[in-house]
């Protein structure tokens, strides 16, 4: 089993996000979504080791990374971890907002992006429904304590992950119950981008894997179309059985399609 580095790296505003290194490799930088934290990506630093250098982070307030205390932006933050702790261009592997924050860091630093891994990602620039936003009238209105948040995500939401899929359901709870500043509320202190990624996905050049479980919101396919769309080197995957989290729900499934497209990834262009 290789060697698990860590270290807590110092971003603007004087917090510090906390990162874990492992294996030899091409580098492969993994961000999480906006409710789980890096350990949401146990099978892959584990299995993906092998042949890259594999690089998870908590995003502010998440996990052991500090609680925003100034402004801040995430797609920064990202960058940050890319030109600090790997040897640049990364593979950049993101879920759900993470998904989001690994194509801006690609539009606003192509320097440090070597191919994106965007796994149910959203894109700035496109909407979402009522449906999405209060999940299908699902989600109860008003604050929530960390409790009830936690039921929410890993009991009632329908498209989070699979409903059958219980032992997934049982690891998001847990991380949550290990985690309940995950749910804090921190976007007031996030800076929004200055520029929509929707309308400059064409500008994107390296080789992208979308992947999305077929049981995610119809909001998220939607997202997923339209960056296939606009990424000449896209490709789009739905992983059946999983939801929002197909590398926690059918880790060994979404590893061996990742491997693939990453073995791949330097054959010709797509025309």
């Amino acid at each position: 089993m290789s060697v698990v580095e860590t270290c807590r790296l110092p971003v603007d505003g004087g917090d510090a996000v906390f990162c874990e290194v492992r294996g030899q490799g091409p580098p492969l930088v993994l961000t999480h979504d906006f409710i789980l934290h890096r350990e949401s990506w146990d099978a892959q630093f584990e299995a993906l080791s092998g042949a890259y250098r594999v690089v998870r982070w908590d995003r502010r307030g998440y996990g052991r990374s500090d609680r925003p205390s100034a402004p801040y932006a995430s797609d920064d933050d990202l960058a940050r971890v890319v030109a600090s702790v790997t040897e640049p261009p990364a593979i950049l592997m993101g879920c759900s907002n993470g998904g989001l924050l690994s194509l801006q860091c690609a539009l606003a630093h192509p320097e440090l992006v070597a191919a994106l891994v965007l796994v149910g990602p959203v894109v700035s620039g496109l909407g979402f429904t009522e449906h999405f936003t209060s999940r299908g009238g699902r989600r109860p209105g008003g604050d929530l304590t960390a409790a009830e948040e936690i039921e929410y995500w890993s009991s009632t939401d329908p498209w989070f992950t699979a409903p059958a899929n219980t032992r997934a359901r049982d690891r998001m709870r847990a991380l949550l119950m290990a985690n309940p500043n995950n749910l804090r509320p921190k976007e007031h202190l996030e800076r929004a981008f200055e520029t929509p990624a929707l309308p400059r996905l064409g500008q994107t050049a390296v080789p992208t894997l979308i992947i999305a479980g077929e049981h995610d919101i119809p909001d998220v396919h939607a997202h997923c179309g339209a960056i296939e769309a606009g990424i000449r080197r896209a490709t789009r995957l739905v992983l059946p059985g999983s939801g929002h989290l197909p590398h926690v729900e059918t880790p060994g499934e979404f590893n061996t399609a990742v491997l693939g497209f990453l073995t791949a990834r330097q054959g010709p262009e797509r025309g």
